[in-house]
């Protein structure tokens, strides 16, 4: 499972980000068999790097892609499945999963 986020600036900083995060990676690990997790960050996103530390996720190497004609280079970053199940988190409840389970291919 590959994750990307944005958050508008005026909603940064208030926990939405590691919130959303932990709601999707709850419903990836424990309800829908994910194994791991992938994520991209630019190497500049202090904030967004923070976010991924707190939900466990560890340096993978980097990618560089163009934009504008400029080299962008961001952080790989994994989240295994015993990673996940060794941090601490809070609890997510997960309903109506049954109902669009065919939307995720299980």
């Amino acid at each position: 499972m590959t994750t990307s986020a944005w958050l508008g600036v005026d909603r940064q900083g208030r926990g939405y980000g590691t919130e959303a995060g932990a709601g999707l990676l709850t419903l990836a690990f424990d309800h829908l068999g994910a194994t791991a997790a992938l994520a991209e960050v630019f190497q500049g996103n202090h904030s967004s790097q923070g976010v991924s530390r707190k939900l466990g996720y560890e340096h993978d190497g980097i990618s560089v892609d163009a934009r504008d004609g400029e080299a962008v280079v961001s952080d790989r970053l994994r989240l295994t499945l015993q990673r996940w199940r060794q941090h601490q988190r809070r609890a997510v409840t997960v309903e109506g999963l049954d109902g669009c389970r065919a939307s995720f291919g299980v």
